[in-house]
């Protein structure tokens, strides 16, 4: 699997290493923007130098990194996110589709706060001190990204972001252990109806296309419901849908929507099937994104899933399909 995640997350660091005056280390510098696999290596590289000079107070600050890539598309993804507990549930399903070894557990949430736990899967091999302090500072600047206000962050009771994270509190924290068990604090934010559209159909930057199409499928002989249906799905493929959610949004009890789906031979996972993989060929098509990074913009569960399913329908994999068929 292509590790795009970990590519961003270096990218993200660099970014907020510079924002803080601090060098970058040579093994980042020279891996530069581009979205190829990145080694454990490196990542500690960057990690251990920044600690070096800023100390851990530095490392959730460096998540505010994330900022600099809004029209990332991972980033929009994650940040068409309704609330903070919608956008910390994308954050893992990103991690369960990269098969991370290290897991956020959302353990309670509502009410501008959610309590959070970094774990690991493999037993007596928990993240480290900064490996917790560094996700928790991406998580708060996405927070943030997607419009909540006073966002902060608390360990035991202890501020950790800002002013309020001195080295001797983070070491004590980091020695007795408790670096992964957050609450995230937020007051609710007003986005304008101008980043509402955005977020549904952003623009495309002179740096290329940055969102699949919503007429992906227009042009399928199906009823207008079915239709709709796949719109709602292109505008935004990290959000759950339920078939009684789009039969509401339509106006339609459910059992009126499977009708109307099932006059045209169709059902409503396939409606949903067909949707991902239109977005998942444009992407292969359209944009040089690893392949592993467009399954899940597309709205897969995992890369093998992806493969899977994407060999089924169109006949090829996901790499033989852009190596015949991309315009290069």
């Amino acid at each position: 699997m292509d590790d795009f995640a970990s590519a961003a997350m270096v990218r993200v660091l660099t970014h907020g290493m510079a924002a803080l005056g601090l060098e970058i280390p040579d093994a980042a510098a020279a891996s530069g923007d581009t979205p190829a696999r990145i080694g454990l290596d490196v990542k500690r590289a960057v990690v251990e130098s920044a600690i070096r000079q800023g100390g851990l107070a530095c490392l959730p600050r460096l998540g505010r990194g994330v900022l600099t890539f809004a029209d990332d598309p991972t980033h929009r993804a994650l940040t068409a996110a309704r609330d903070g507990i919608d956008l910390l549930e994308r954050w893992c399903r990103l991690e369960r589709y990269v098969h991370s070894e290290h897991r956020l557990e959302l353990r309670a949430g509502g009410d501008g706060r959610a309590d959070l736990r970094h774990v690991s899967l493999q037993p007596g091999h928990a993240p480290s001190a900064a490996e917790d302090l560094v996700v928790l500072g991406v998580l708060a600047a996405l927070l943030e990204a997607i419009g909540l206000q006073a966002v902060r962050a608390t360990i035991d009771g202890h501020e950790v972001l800002g002013d309020g994270a001195t080295q001797a509190l983070l070491g004590r924290l980091a020695q007795a252990g408790r670096t992964g068990d957050w609450t995230l604090h937020w007051r609710p934010g007003r986005r304008g109806s101008e980043a509402t559209a955005s977020a549904v159909a952003p623009p495309r930057p002179s740096g290329g296309p940055v969102a699949a199409p919503l007429d992906l499928c227009s042009t399928l002989p199906w009823p207008d419901a079915a239709l709709r249906c796949a719109r709602d799905a292109l505008s935004d493929p990290l959000r759950p849908r339920t078939l009684a959610e789009a039969a509401a949004a339509l106006g339609l009890s459910a059992r009126g929507l499977q009708r109307t789906l099932a006059d045209a031979g169709l059902t409503w996972s396939a409606v949903q099937a067909q949707t991902r993989v239109r977005a998942a060929s444009w992407w292969l098509l359209e944009t040089p994104l690893p392949i592993a990074e467009i399954g899940f913009l597309s709205g897969y569960s995992d890369q093998p899933h992806f493969t899977r399913e994407f060999g089924r329908r169109i006949g090829l994999p996901p790499g033989r399909y852009r190596v015949h068929f991309s315009r290069g």
